[in-house]
């Protein structure tokens, strides 16, 4: 009997070799072994897997309008306060990815207003204007999605628009907070509220650049800006 089954298994070699090697590996392979990965299963693994990591974050744009309120300037000659016009303000910041939850940002925002030095001096426009660097925290999501904590420092630039008033160049920084709406994966909108803090140290002669009418002074100038925004990712 088994000298027949040998038989065969000689005949069936010699007549079709390629299938006597099939049907031997096939014997020879072990039942559990998976089958190899594609190529195309691979890549979309790896996709997925860039997809949800923080290098796979994307820079940002935000184009923002809003309205400040400034304190902090007073007249050296009567002490009294000078007043600066609450008025609009607009910026825009550029956002970097840091990691999932936190992003660096440089910011440039401005306010053209009215100051108002007192002391029978006529009042005069005056631009503020920020540039910052710092950075945003999102609480407990992803950059661009919900609450998040904002700072940052960098300098204000005080610009009088009238004889006699220079521009002042002073260091500054700013906190605060806001929420982001998504929009779809790449647009959102932003609620922010921000304070604003500039360092001038000045007892007397603020702004002024020879023959000022009236003698400005501030140890700090402050400002609170609440502001809306469009931000788009790239």
């Amino acid at each position: 009997m088994s000298s027949a089954v040998a038989d065969d298994r000689t005949a069936t070699q010699a007549s079709d070799p390629s299938r006597w090697y099939a049907s031997s590996t096939s014997a020879r392979k072990p039942s559990g072994t998976p089958a190899p990965a594609t190529f195309a299963s691979r890549s979309s693994a790896a996709a997925a897997r860039a997809a949800g990591s923080p290098a796979a974050a994307q820079a940002s744009a935000t184009l923002f309008a809003g309205y400040a309120s400034t304190n902090g300037i007073d007249n050296a000659t009567n002490s009294a306060s000078a007043d600066v016009k609450d008025d609009a303000t607009f910026g825009v910041a550029i956002g970097l990815p840091f990691d999932a939850s936190r992003e660096l940002q440089l910011l440039y925002s401005q306010q053209s207003t009215t100051l108002a030095p007192g002391g029978g001096a006529a009042p005069f426009d005056l631009t503020i204007r920020y540039l910052h660097f710092g950075g945003t925290v999102f609480v407990d999501r992803r950059v661009g999605q919900g609450f998040y904590a904002v700072g940052g420092v960098g300098v204000t630039q005080f610009s009088p628009g009238t004889a006699g008033y220079g521009n002042e160049y002073k260091p500054s920084m700013n906190v605060g907070f806001g929420y982001h709406l998504p929009l779809g994966d790449r647009l959102a909108l932003l609620a922010e509220a921000r304070g604003y803090l500039t360092f001038v140290n000045s007892s007397g002669g603020f702004l002024c650049s020879g023959g000022c009418v009236v003698v400005l002074k501030s140890d700090a100038v402050t400002q609170v800006e609440a502001k809306i925004g469009l931000m788009a990712r790239f």
